[in-house]
């Protein structure tokens, strides 16, 4: 099976996630080709979407009847929020300052740190996110250019989500996140004051439209002492 199509069978999963959990326990879900219009994709991505729904205990269905929303499972996910977001939760004052941005062609060097070649000609877009007076992160995101006109156009010190979504239409619901750990060099420590050898963490992003498009893919560089990542697991 084709990646992009099993990718686009796991973003529907988690889009329809959310909405079956508003729903009443044994309540009916919209049916296959309610899904395939809505979302505009086949019957068969719709039905391999909810057929992970029914390994993960979403839903069950009944032959010939449908599938239904399952009894709640107590369950806490990561939510997908954007810097701008994750400062204003804190307490803080977000800004930024734009470092550089440009637009890359398909023959230049391509995004070292991140893999994902997100189309032909991407914007590189390098800033320095802030919370209150303090460097929180240093922030290099990749985003298709086909899919944002003359972004460099616009303010850049915004947040980028709402740029893309009230300017362009494409609004961002879903990322693959992972951290890794790092030690910042020279340039790094400098841009977020912070001494040179210091731990910190490599946040990489991919983040995705409802269809399951990649919009964009960024890393963040955060020092170690300013944040924090708390989770819940279950077995």
């Amino acid at each position: 099976m084709a990646r992009e199509e099993v990718r686009k069978q796991f973003r529907l999963a988690e889009l329809l996630r959310p909405e079956i959990a508003e729903l009443q326990p044994h309540q009916p879900i919209p049916g296959e080709r309610q899904l395939a219009e809505r979302f505009g994709v086949s019957r068969v991505t719709i039905r391999q979407a909810l057929s992970l729904l029914q390994e993960d205990g979403t839903i069950y269905t009944v032959h010939g009847a449908g599938s239904f929303a399952a009894p709640a499972r107590v369950t806490i996910q990561m939510k997908l929020l954007s810097f701008t977001e994750e400062m204003l939760n804190r307490g803080l004052v977000p800004s930024t300052k734009v470092l550089s941005a440009q637009l890359l062609e398909t023959d230049d060097e391509r995004a070292i740190e991140d893999s994902v070649v997100l189309a032909e000609t991407a914007y590189r877009i390098q800033r320095l996110r802030l919370g209150g007076s303090e460097p929180m992160a240093l922030e290099v995101c990749y985003i298709d250019a086909s899919l944002a006109p003359e972004l460099l156009k616009r303010d850049l010190t915004a947040s980028l989500y709402k740029i893309l979504e009230l300017d362009f239409g494409h609004e961002i619901i879903s990322a693959d996140e992972h951290l890794s750990p790092v030690i910042l060099n020279e340039e790094q420590a400098k841009l977020l004051n912070m001494k040179a050898g210091v731990p910190a963490f490599a946040c990489h992003r991919i983040a995705y439209d409802m269809r399951g498009r990649v919009i964009e893919s960024s890393i963040s560089i955060r020092p170690g002492e300013r944040w924090d990542y708390r989770y819940s697991v279950r077995i």
